[in-house]
């Protein structure tokens, strides 16, 4: 700050005269106790057992202590670096009625020459004090700032504190910050610190050290040390709080100081990772009934399978919050159910899928009249993997088929492969029977053209059937792009009898179909 602007400041000081000269202060470190005159709006520090006597018992009426304190040294103490504090006395004849103080001896000089009139020198060693760095700021070893603010009104007053916070309310409320240094904090003098005295200790932590960008992370300071103003870096808060977030990802040092009256603790710190959120869910339905068109009062499971983290599931006309949707058919004709998956990243674009219910029995598909009963899924061109445990009884009967049906993409091309498999889920290990046909439940003997029979047939406890995108030759199955075929299943061993007891009642699986993307 420059002279000019000092000098300046001084000028305008307002505040009110006690009797006489201050008194010298007794020996070793003294209190500088600060009041407050709330008809003014005015402070005033002293260290001086008098003044403050007559402050506290009211002969000077209208102060009160703010329990704010810091410490100096006695005016009579020569440690090495010390500077005596010079205080004036505003006159009223000049329109001031405020006290004015400064460690630095070319301030009151500057104030004694150019101001004769307006400003009485009362003293030039009402307590000791220490002067910062001139240029930067900086307070000597041991000690801590002490922060001057005037309030710039026509009855200037200014106030003197070693806390942040309360110089930082001073400046928020219209007061200007004075001394040396850069801002906002320009220093104006250093105090030194107690022996006694315990600076703030803090141990930073976070409620999660990884998070997703543009989430939140709560940010807690715990400290010792009764601070009185936390100093963050890398989050805005004035508590031991802090909400932090991150629009980009990587790794992010958090770090908070505490001070108390008496100085600043060692920095704090804690870092959390950001990861950009996922990408938004991609989903599929499959559905799975009693039938192609299966009849009003039964059930369908309407099944969603979605890339990535899924954090919701939101069905329409249709009641679950999970990937599986189990709905009634209620009245005949196609009903339609629409589902959209959440996550951090985003939505799902939403996914349908149609069911025609029936209000009499239509002829099953294929050659599964011959089936005691039938299970059947639709799986399109894009869903995976289905699952025979969460349907209605009978499911996937001890002595029935289970039938999925599927589309090979139509941008398939020749060279890429497949394959459909059907595995044990929720079930004991059971001995099945494996084919892929154009034709529902068929699972007469293979026939590569696919003329007379399956294009493939095999059996196991995990029979798999693999496959290519071209025409089918001996010992190569392939299929068309855009053909429909169907994997069909039963629980059967080789020699055609059933390889579930019927005191089973049902064998569940899952069934696979992995088609060419």
């Amino acid at each position: 700050m420059s002279v000019r602007r000092k000098c300046a400041s001084i000028l305008a000081v307002m505040a009110f005269a006690l009797c006489g000269h201050a008194t010298p202060a007794t020996a070793g470190p003294v209190d500088i106790v600060e009041f407050h005159h709330a008809a003014f709006d005015h402070y005033f520090i002293t260290a001086d057992a008098v003044e403050i006597g007559k402050l506290d018992s009211g002969q000077l009426t209208g102060w009160q202590r703010t329990g704010l304190s810091f410490t100096g040294l006695d005016a009579g103490d020569t440690s090495p670096g010390a500077r005596p504090v010079c205080r004036f006395y505003g006159l009223p004849s000049a329109g001031l009625d405020s006290h004015f103080l400064s460690a630095s001896a070319t301030e009151c000089d500057e104030v004694t020459t150019r101001f004769p009139l307006a400003w009485l020198y009362e003293s030039g060693n009402v307590f000791g004090i220490y002067l910062p760095d001139l240029t930067s700021g900086q307070c000597p070893g041991n000690t801590i700032p002490v922060y001057r603010s005037w309030n710039g009104r026509s009855d200037s007053n200014h106030r003197y504190t070693t806390s942040v916070a309360v110089h930082d309310a001073m400046v928020a409320q219209g007061s200007i910050a004075e001394g040396y240094g850069p801002p906002p904090r320009p220093v104006a003098m250093c105090a030194p610190i107690p022996a006694n005295v315990t600076l703030p200790s803090c141990v930073l932590t976070a409620s999660r050290l990884t998070a997703q960008t543009g989430a939140t992370v709560l940010l807690t300071a715990t400290c010792s040390g009764s601070p009185t103003a936390y100093s963050w870096t890398g989050c805005t808060s004035a508590g031991p709080q802090c909400a932090a977030t991150s629009a980009v990802a990587g790794t992010v040092t958090y770090t908070v100081v505490a001070a108390n009256a008496y100085g600043a603790g060692a920095p704090s710190s804690v870092q959390v990772a950001w990861s950009l959120p996922p990408p938004p869910p991609a989903c599929t339905i499959a559905v799975t009934t009693q039938g192609p068109t299966p009849m009003v009062g039964s059930m369908a499971v309407l099944e969603a399978s979605c890339s990535g983290e899924v954090a919701a599931y939101r069905w329409t006309n249709c009641a679950s919050g999970t990937q599986i949707c189990k709905v009634w058919g209620s009245v005949a004709g196609l009903q339609t159910y629409q589902m959209v998956a959440v996550n951090a990243g985003g939505s799902s674009i939403p996914v349908t899928a149609n069911v025609n219910w029936t209000a009499t029995p239509l002829p099953p598909p294929g050659l599964c009249a011959q089936e005691p009963s039938l299970l059947y899924s639709d799986v399109g061109s894009e869903h995976e993997t289905v699952h025979s445990a969460y349907s209605e009884s009978p499911g996937f009967a001890w002595n029935g088929a289970w039938v999925v049906r599927f589309t090979v993409p139509a941008t398939a091309h020749e060279g890429q492969t497949g394959f459909g498999t059907a595995a044990e889920y929720d079930g004991p290990p059971t001995f099945r029977e494996l084919t892929i046909s154009s034709t529902a439940c068929d699972f007469r003997a293979a026939d590569p053209s696919g003329a007379n029979g399956p294009i493939a047939h095999t059996y196991g406890t995990t029979p798999i059937i693999y496959f290519g995108i071209r025409s089918s030759t001996p010992g190569s199955l392939g299929l068309a792009p855009g053909g429909i075929y169907y994997l069909n299943i039963r629980n059967r061993y080789v020699d055609g009898t059933e390889s579930c007891s019927a005191t089973q009642a049902r064998c569940d699986a899952l069934a696979a179909v992995r088609l060419p993307r």
